[in-house]
């Protein structure tokens, strides 16, 4: 992200695709500068379980992403004059839940879960200023959503067992396993200790 004046705001667009008979969603969110949605910033694209097989459960779980992007990258945002985001969705029921997470209570645990690690003094807060736009006809992140733009394969790791049960398959062969004796042999910044 360019360095530029300050208080400048972007646009978040997100949203997800549930590939038919998968138990992972592919999520993605888009930062624009402009309003429109013609100058993009920066795109990324995630596949991770879902929380449920749910369109609107994958939904808050898509806002949850959005969430986790903007934490993510909240410090270069901040240092190219980045204050505030506002977020941009073509779905009027998130967009209700957003501004009123208690508006349907099958619903508040999940809203919970989206945003609680994300609140003031919460393990993951974010610093800048976020608002919501009106819900538009179209939101400008959705082509992302498609395996080509896929950055991890956590949804590969992670396996059910026969009896329901979610295991990390270890064996996967997207997932960078180190043991201790590994990480040994690489001398990683071994500390010098000096007077013993």
């Amino acid at each position: 992200m360019e360095q530029g004046n300050t208080n400048r705001t972007i646009y978040c667009h997100f949203n997800f695709k549930r590939p038919k008979g998968e138990s992972f969603g592919l999520f993605a969110v888009a930062f624009y500068s402009d309003f429109e949605g013609k100058k993009l910033i920066y795109n990324v694209t995630h596949k991770y379980p879902l929380w449920l097989d749910h369109q609107f459960v994958t939904a808050i779980q898509a806002y949850e992403h959005a969430l986790y992007t903007i934490y993510v990258n909240q410090g270069l945002m901040r240092s190219a004059g980045i204050r505030t985001i506002m977020i941009v969705t073509d779905n009027s029921t998130l967009a209700g839940w957003i501004q009123d997470p208690k508006k349907n209570k099958k619903y508040t645990e999940y809203m919970d879960r989206a945003v609680s690690q994300y609140r003031a003094g919460a393990s993951k807060e974010i610093t800048i200023g976020i608002g919501l736009c009106e819900v538009r006809d179209y939101e400008k992140s959705y082509k992302y959503c498609k395996e080509e733009f896929v950055e991890n394969d956590k949804a590969d790791v992670i396996k059910k067992t026969d009896s329901g049960k979610m295991i990390i398959d270890i064996g996967a062969s997207n997932l960078t396993y180190v043991t201790v004796g590994e990480l040994d042999k690489q001398n990683l910044n071994k500390p010098e200790i000096v007077g013993m």
